[in-house]
């Protein structure tokens, strides 16, 4: 018994860990790049809720190689600060904390999708979002009106587990330019 409770303090520390080196603009997977003011906004401090001055969750301005993959990770532009949505999954927040939700909340890290959990008891299909995968369906701007209206190009509509964006066309170019760097 003791071995377990060491086991499951130690893999709350590991949790904590990463959350805390996420917050502080060590970035997905990345190592901190020795750019400057990595843990905030221009100045280095957080804004309301959390938000960096550029937008960020707290990334650090220099966490992300792109835009586009900002985007894809936190839901936040650099030109544009936070994107704002409709919709989303469903079980009243809990798979988004009752907060942000991105693409890789639903798609994956690896942008392939699949069956997500949503709380206790709810799953969805998330769709495989990888550029190779959906220029199968979609040119850009069908994808545009898909990112915000949640219409297929043959009008089917999407469930409402996947969030009607409010981003710009600038914003759209830069995911999609991220989307085909996913293999």
């Amino acid at each position: 018994m003791q071995f377990r409770t060491k086991m499951l303090t130690g893999a709350a520390v590991a949790a904590a860990a990463l959350l805390l080196s996420a917050c502080y603009g060590l970035g997905p997977g990345r190592l901190h790049d020795g750019g400057p003011n990595t843990a905030g906004g221009a100045d280095g401090h957080m804004g309301p809720s959390g938000q960096d001055a550029a937008g960020g969750i707290g990334w650090g301005r220099h966490a992300f190689n792109s835009n586009g993959e900002r985007i894809f990770y936190t839901a936040t532009s650099e030109r544009n600060g936070a994107l704002k949505f409709t919709g989303g999954p469903a079980a009243g927040g809990w798979m988004m904390m009752h907060g942000r939700t991105a693409c890789v909340t639903c798609h994956g890290v690896d942008g392939k999708g699949g069956r997500r959990g949503m709380g206790p008891m709810a799953t969805m299909e998330a769709k495989d979002i990888r550029w190779s995968t959906l220029t199968k369906e979609f040119s850009e701007p069908q994808f545009a009106v898909l990112l915000r209206e949640g219409r297929e190009p043959d009008g089917k509509m999407l469930s409402t587990d996947m969030p009607r964006w409010q981003i710009a066309d600038d914003d759209i170019t830069d995911l999609v330019t991220f989307l085909k760097t996913l293999k």
